[in-house]
């Protein structure tokens, strides 16, 4: 079995808190003690809004569960530039690898999509790498989303992917019929849940992952 997961997506605003906060519940019913991580959060504006939101399902005090955070919502490399500050590389690596002793699973977030810089000349690829941990994809399921995909999983090309979940299915964009298809033909790699856009879209996404928890897992 996994003991964690690396969460990104291919883009900003994609769902990939909804889909750390779907997983973290699936895998709690489950039985299993999980941690959520976000090593750096910005738009922190007062507080950061993912962190608390997951530290409240998984019981995490939230400096356990965010070690940066920045007011501005912009890349954290980005925001250490506007706001002064640096990001502790070596810091975020051994608290990730305190987690995994602690507890069972632990899902890891990013920010935005995975080239968004960390530190000069260090993107959230190069954490995944440092990390050595696999990695779940969230993409959209409308109009673009097959380009944006095929070019997230081209720069992961050497990392584990154990799956695409493909996030606000509308039913109103001629493309959603074909693009999970598409993607998985071109890319080799299996999408694994497709959520539908709703108002709460994290139980909706959770509905659709209790089934393919054994997928990821």
């Amino acid at each position: 079995m996994l003991k964690s997961v690396f969460i990104t997506a291919t883009d900003t605003g994609v769902g990939k808190t909804t889909i750390s906060y779907a997983l973290a519940k699936t895998l709690i019913e489950k039985g299993l003690k999980v941690a959520y991580f976000k090593p750096v959060e910005t738009g922190a504006d007062p507080i950061p809004e993912d962190a608390t939101l997951l530290s409240k399902l998984t019981g995490q005090p939230i400096d356990e569960v965010v070690l940066y955070t920045f007011k501005n919502p912009v890349a954290p490399y980005v925001a250490t530039i506007m706001e002064g500050g640096d990001i502790d590389l070596e810091k975020i690596i051994k608290h990730y690898e305190y987690l995994v002793q602690k507890y069972d699973f632990v899902i890891v977030e990013g920010a935005g999509g995975v080239l968004v810089p960390i530190k000069e000349n260090y993107t959230y690829r190069e954490l995944i790498k440092d990390l050595d941990i696999p990695v779940l994809l969230a993409s959209r399921a409308s109009l673009g989303t097959i380009n944006h995909t095929l070019l997230t999983l081209e720069a992961l090309k050497d990392a584990n992917i154990l799956g695409i979940i493909m996030n606000g299915f509308t039913g109103n964009d001629i493309s959603e019929e074909k693009n999970p298809e598409v993607i998985e033909k071109f890319s080799k790699v299996k999408v694994i849940a497709k959520c539908n856009k709703s108002e709460n879209p994290a139980n909706e996404c959770y509905e659709k992952l209790k089934n393919a928890a054994g997928l990821i897992l």
